[in-house]
């Protein structure tokens, strides 16, 4: 009975990842095809938009907050709107990415893609197969990423230092490195905890974390490869 009970379970923990991973995969196809879109067909509309103030910026990267905010919210609840949220955060992102993506030259952003996704594969393999309980890292990895953000609005207003702005950069990939590793792990630990009541919108925010790990480690190599 053990056996196959370890077995039903470990099937459902498979199950889950591939629901997670299914809509992280959509999440980054909507992105790709957005940013595609952006700058080969709309470049002047909408980059126009973005960068035609500082004010337009900032409402969306607000809006993406507050998006992650609701899918947060929403995360265990059989509220069936979690899914249109995702799709709007990954289309409003792929549009953020475009407009930082249309700085840097091709090769630089090939090579912080590539770097990116090795990096995510190798540390997402390290939370699923792991035993080691990663919480302890994981909530070190929040508490680095609360500082990193509070230098960046101080570098950007304030220090504007090209040394301050790469020494942080490093220390974002760090961070997004550690956070895809504990990311996956709580996947594990969510279905242990819910089972089979671990609906879509669970696997919806798990996306969503997973999502925001690999585009900020994308952001942050682009930003080392990039520089001058």
């Amino acid at each position: 009975m053990d056996n196959n009970h370890n077995v039903e379970k470990a099937t459902g923990i498979s199950k889950f990842y591939s629901k997670v991973y299914g809509y992280l995969g959509l999440g980054i196809l909507l992105s790709a095809i957005t940013s595609f879109l952006v700058i080969n067909v709309f470049p002047n509309e909408v980059l126009g938009f973005v960068y035609g103030g500082r004010l337009n910026f900032f409402l969306m990267w607000g809006v993406q907050i507050g998006l992650v905010i609701y899918l947060g919210k929403n995360a265990f609840s059989n509220s069936g709107k979690s899914l249109l949220g995702y799709i709007a955060y990954t289309i409003l992102t792929g549009v953020t990415i475009s407009a930082t993506v249309f700085m840097y030259d091709a090769t630089d952003v090939t090579l912080a893609f590539v770097t990116a996704a090795g990096m995510f594969i190798g540390m997402s393999l390290v939370g699923v197969f792991i035993k080691k309980d990663l919480s302890a890292m994981g909530h070190a990895m929040y508490s680095f990423l609360i500082g990193a953000l509070i230098a960046i609005v101080l570098n950007l207003f304030v220090l504007k230092s090209s040394a301050v702005d790469f020494a942080i950069s490093l220390a974002m990939v760090v961070v997004f490195a550690g956070l895809t590793a504990w990311d996956n792990q709580k996947i594990k630990l969510y279905y242990q905890e819910m089972g089979d009541q671990a609906g879509s919108n669970l696997a919806i925010y798990c996306a969503m974390t997973l999502y925001l790990d690999l585009v900020n480690l994308f952001l942050s190599l682009l930003r080392i490869f990039g520089r001058d």
